[in-house]
């Protein structure tokens, strides 16, 4: 059975291995300029269309994807990333979720615990968003942070198992950026957690889900400027819109 690009020891799933290939391909043989510009032309209403898709398909997660883009972004400039590197962390929680379009509407909006097998099906989203996305060049950069957002720092997420600093920087960020506007909203299985208790989860799951880093610099943030939580993508973290084409609405 074939093993992933990265090395890990446990059989990787056959579109990891797809997309690891095709990234080999793609660096050693990158399609033309005009080639590119044609394609994110193209391609940039159609995906936007997809996010919106998502997202709309259950009331308690509309916008989650711009909430978790925003709180990426705080995050991200708090680490001290480069603008370019927060520019397609930004781009990538964005698209985090695209793969849900392929989650049945029974599993995605069921109101108690999903079973074994609906888990199961849910946990399929990054590999499909990945199908999906993945002939598109101008993504090149986002689509590992897309595959392996919900990895875990102690190896025991999915979809590959990567662990600690195999999993890309700017999935590591996603992971926590999604965790805190999951517990910040009120879903149908629990109310919205109040600041004190985001801080007890992020610290009790740092070393194991989360990156330790990546948690200290969400606390810090959350010390600076408690009061912007819960954070919307207009509050004074930043203006971040569903924009995928401009790198400067993230101000």
């Amino acid at each position: 059975m074939p093993y992933d690009p990265i090395n890990i020891d446990r059989p990787a799933t056959s579109t990891v291995d797809r997309f690891y290939e095709r990234s080999r391909a793609v660096s050693t043989n990158p399609p033309p300029a005009d080639e590119r510009w044609g394609e994110q032309a193209t391609d940039i209403e159609s995906t936007r269309a997809m996010v919106a898709a998502v997202d709309a398909r259950d009331p308690y997660t509309r916008a989650h994807s711009v909430s978790v883009a925003a709180y990426a972004v705080a995050i991200g400039r708090r680490m001290g990333l480069s603008a370019a590197a927060v520019e397609s962390l930004r781009k990538a929680a964005l698209l985090h979720d695209v793969g849900k379009i392929g989650v049945p509407d029974a599993i995605l909006t069921k109101p108690g615990p999903l079973t074994a097998e609906e888990f199961n099906t849910v946990k399929r989203h990054p590999e499909i968003a990945i199908e999906i996305l993945g002939h598109l060049s101008v993504f090149a950069e986002q689509l590992p942070l897309i595959l392996h957002h919900h990895e875990r720092y102690d190896g025991r997420g999915y979809p590959a198992g990567l662990a600690g600093e195999r999993i890309p920087l700017g999935a590591r960020i996603l992971a926590v950026a999604d965790a805190l506007d999951t517990m910040l909203s009120q879903r149908t299985y629990k109310p919205a957690y109040n600041v004190d208790q985001v801080r007890a989860e992020l610290i009790a799951c740092s070393g194991r889900q989360f990156d330790p880093a990546v948690v200290q610099a969400t606390l810090t943030l959350l010390d600076e400027q408690p009061s912007l939580v819960p954070l919307s993508p207009q509050t004074n973290f930043g203006l971040v819109k569903l924009s995928l084409s401009s790198t400067t609405d993230a101000v």
